[in-house]
């Protein structure tokens, strides 16, 4: 009976040491996700008073410059040229161009662009 009260001691002795190297995580992300959040607004959906861009629309504004030769250009073309200055993803850059060209603000638009009136949608970035 002795070896199995020393085997019982080890296991709770074992038990101790487990729960001392648990590091508890369920606070973190409250203050994590405060911190993301404060970032997206001020950093990325809120204009810049400089110019009145949102960073995506003055990464696409470059790439328009550089691609600029006379000649329409497709979305999905300025698209896959502003992905190297923008990281997240073709589908913001094509949706922020798409409602840059139905405003009819900076971009000379040709094709389906859709309408804010009527709530129409563009076509695929391929045939604009």
């Amino acid at each position: 009976m002795e070896e199995n009260e020393g085997v019982n001691e080890h296991q709770e002795d074992s038990q101790d040491n487990s729960q001392d190297s648990l590091t508890r995580v369920t606070g973190m992300y409250k203050n994590w996700f405060l911190d993301y959040a404060s970032y997206v607004i001020l950093e990325r959906a809120v204009p810049a008073i400089e110019d009145g861009f949102k960073p995506v629309q003055r990464r696409i504004m470059h790439a328009l410059k550089e691609l600029d030769d006379g000649r329409y250009n497709k979305v999905a073309n300025v698209v896959g040229h502003t992905m190297q200055y923008h990281p997240h993803g073709d589908a913001s850059i094509a949706d922020a161009m798409v409602q840059i060209g139905q405003k009819d603000l900076l971009i000379d638009t040709q094709g389906n662009w859709g309408n804010i009136l009527t709530g129409d949608g563009a076509a695929a970035s391929r045939y604009i």
